[in-house]
């Protein structure tokens, strides 16, 4: 079980990115660790737009529906404790970047579902209602990515197990080639035979451009992982709130009951088990499998074992944080 406990690492020396803009209600900066030049997310809780901190535990429950997600088998961004003393919240969750700039990026599901219909607006209240299992569906498959719909049942399956109720149009996506790193391809193997194609090869591992190299054998795009799943796991409750939840069993499944998945069912927005027995009825294996092994990685020890010790590397003199 310790390889899904947190790490702690200190980044108040790492470098900023202040040219790129990050999206969301949160806390974020993207930070580069100066050893290895690698890009993360540090990202702490919601603030309101006057700065007030709204739910201080919301990067808790980050990294605790990461670790307990990979735990049960899920594909999952890894989420883990950061401490930056630059930041207004200084104890917050560190994530690697999904993408490497040069490389690849990543599409979020709006991209997809506006490019099916091109009158869907997110924004509009109107439209709200439109933001459907079936239309991701339809979209997927307009797109001709209808592998991809079997990873969209597995995030619906896991958002119910944490009680996730924010998996909207940008909680979602898939990493894709670059531009730039598809140029690369196309250059290399158009009008090119196989010799000349193996010299390339050779020529970028002598001159280490890993990049170049990556964008030859990796696929043009994979589903990316679970991420942004930290509005779940009772982070809008106080203190006094949870331990009536925990002392009272009634009232914690009238509590999970009243959790709805930001995915609504024909117009309408239901609780995840509800959701999820509709997604059976059309997708029985794609359910079942994703159950099936959440059920067979179960254990309500480790689970314990996992929750109870998910901070036990954060520094003393932290937690007042």
């Amino acid at each position: 079980m310790d390889r899904f406990i947190a790490t702690f690492t200190d980044v108040s020396d790492w470098n900023i990115l202040h040219h790129f803009s990050t999206k969301g209600t949160r806390s974020k900066e993207i930070i580069v660790d100066p050893k290895v030049q690698e890009q993360y997310f540090f990202k702490g809780s919601k603030e309101t737009p006057e700065g007030e901190i709204r739910y201080k535990e919301e990067f808790w429950s980050e990294i605790v529906s990461s670790k307990v997600g990979q735990w049960l088998g899920f594909t999952m961004l890894d989420y883990n404790i950061a401490y930056n003393e630059k930041s207004k919240q200084k104890i917050g969750c560190i994530s690697k970047s999904m993408v490497d700039l040069n490389l690849n990026e990543l599409k979020e599901g709006v991209n997809y579902l506006t490019g099916f219909d091109a009158n869907y607006n997110p924004d509009s209240k109107d439209d709200q209602k439109k933001y459907t299992f079936e239309f991701i569906c339809q979209a997927l498959k307009h797109h001709q990515l209808d592998d991809y719909i079997r990873n969209i049942v597995s995030v619906v399956v896991f958002d119910s197990i944490v009680g996730n109720s924010d998996r909207h149009q940008e909680n979602w996506g898939i990493i894709t080639i670059s531009a730039e790193a598809q140029k690369i391809v196309n250059d290399t193997f158009e009008q090119k035979n196989q010799i000349e194609v193996i010299t390339l090869l050779f020529n970028w591992l002598k001159n280490k451009k890993e990049a170049e190299l990556k964008a030859l054998v990796e696929p043009s795009h994979r589903f990316a992982p679970i991420y942004d799943s930290g509005c779940c796991l009772g982070r809008e409750s106080d203190d006094d709130k949870v331990n009536k939840l925990i002392k009272d069993k009634q009232m914690l499944a009238a509590y999970v009951r009243k959790g709805k998945s930001e995915i609504h069912w024909q117009g309408h927005k239901i609780n995840h088990f509800e959701l999820i027995t509709h997604i059976k009825t059309i997708y029985p294996e794609e359910v079942n499998l994703y159950g099936g092994f959440v059920k067979q990685r179960y254990d309500q020890a480790e689970l314990k074992q996992l929750i109870y010790n998910i901070d036990q590397h954060l520094p003393e003199e932290y937690i007042m944080y």
